[in-house]
């Protein structure tokens, strides 16, 4: 649907202008374990978490809850247990529930003598039986050395991809990111020998989908919490339109890493800068008149071309003589007959490269 505001009044009550909506975001080649990570954390997987955590050993008890949230039950799932299953866990405990129904669907096993150890680091061949069997692998499918073949197992199919560990060795941060997410992408025991495909993948249970090559789509996965398009005005903070600390945004402008300081002090020099978020990764995407590959501009409107079989549709707006095609239905509008924009008016929009090299635009600033 397309959203129209009154320019005016949004601006003098909130400091930021509406901007028709469009993703931000391109799509990636490869993923990076920050890309990674707010793919599970928009899905509520794992919690987010500092960066220094990405090399210190992950718990039994915090690997029992990502389990969990990995799974089915991660929407009936209660906060509290009110049943002590393991002498060391505590029924008050803020994991006891997450440990109970991981012992009681065989995920993660006991310790001799009825212990759980909550607080020991998860291993290697521990997280490889517990995803195995979240994948509906059971014992039965593993002869001989358990360990070793369910080890081989994860390895074939792709389950331990960027996790460089021995089945005896302790899982970092960082590594759980990589098991939980390339569970995603995994087939289920059921469909191992079909083509992977949207309806064989695990990350089926959420809503996940595979990308052109075989990666989980970031792009729906994260846009599907991210807010914006907002344009930031020359005499505002990002505190006036993100809804979470600046000194906690990971921040990128124009597609590179950035600072919440780098796009205020862009904005301050009077070039327009557009903004989106999600607030669940705290992740903060900026984009300015200097990008390369995506950015604004601003400047009259000098034409507008229409479809030879449809006088109704623009197919590209010419802005200060630099031709733009039009990217979406959105921007299509609001270059229509129905929008108000017309020959001579001043906009702002976001565009981006396509991938013919061609400068599309993707939203339009009110």
């Amino acid at each position: 649907m397309y959203n129209r505001f009154t320019y005016g009044a949004l601006a003098a009550v909130t400091g930021i202008v509406s901007v028709v909506s469009y993703t931000p975001m391109t799509a990636f080649a490869s993923t990076t374990l920050t890309q990674r990570k707010n793919a599970l954390v928009s899905a509520k997987i794992i919690e987010n978490f500092d960066v220094t955590l990405n090399e210190q050993p992950v718990s039994r008890a915090l690997f029992a809850k990502m389990l969990v949230m990995a799974s089915t039950y991660h929407t009936t799932v209660a906060a509290e247990s009110n049943v002590s299953v393991f002498s060391d866990v505590l029924a008050t405990s803020e994991y006891a529930s997450y440990i109970r129904i991981a012992a009681e669907q065989g995920w993660l096993s006991a310790y001799l003598g009825g212990l759980f150890k909550p607080d020991q680091g998860i291993k290697m061949a521990e997280a490889e039986k517990a995803c195995l069997t979240l994948l509906g692998y059971t014992n039965e499918d593993f002869s001989g050395s358990m360990v070793s073949n369910r080890n081989a197992k994860a390895t074939a199919i792709g389950l331990v991809e960027n996790i460089s560990k021995g089945v005896n060795e302790y899982l970092t941060y960082e590594d759980c990111v990589n098991i939980f997410y390339n569970l995603m992408k995994t087939n289920t025991s059921a469909n191992e020998t079909a083509t992977r495909s949207n309806s064989t993948i695990y990350g089926k249970l959420f809503g996940y989908t595979l990308s052109d090559n075989d990666e989980i789509n970031l792009l729906d996965t994260l846009e599907s919490n991210l807010k914006g398009p907002y344009l930031l005005k020359v005499d505002k903070s990002l505190t006036s339109i993100i809804p979470f600390s600046r000194s906690d945004a990971s921040c990128t402008l124009n597609g590179e890493s950035s600072s919440a300081d780098d796009i205020e002090n862009e904005a301050s020099s009077g070039d327009p800068v557009v903004i989106y978020y999600n607030a669940s990764t705290k992740s903060v995407y900026a984009y300015s008149s200097n990008g390369n590959d995506m950015g604004t501009i601003t400047g009259e409107i000098t034409n507008i071309y229409y479809s030879s079989s449809s006088l109704m549709t623009p197919t590209s707006v010419e802005i200060d003589g630099t031709e733009y095609e039009v990217g979406n239905d959105d921007v299509a509008y609001a270059f229509s007959v129905y929008s108000t924009h017309e020959k001579g008016d001043k906009v702002t929009v976001v565009w981006r490269r396509d991938s013919d090299g061609k400068q599309e635009i993707t939203a339009v600033a009110k």
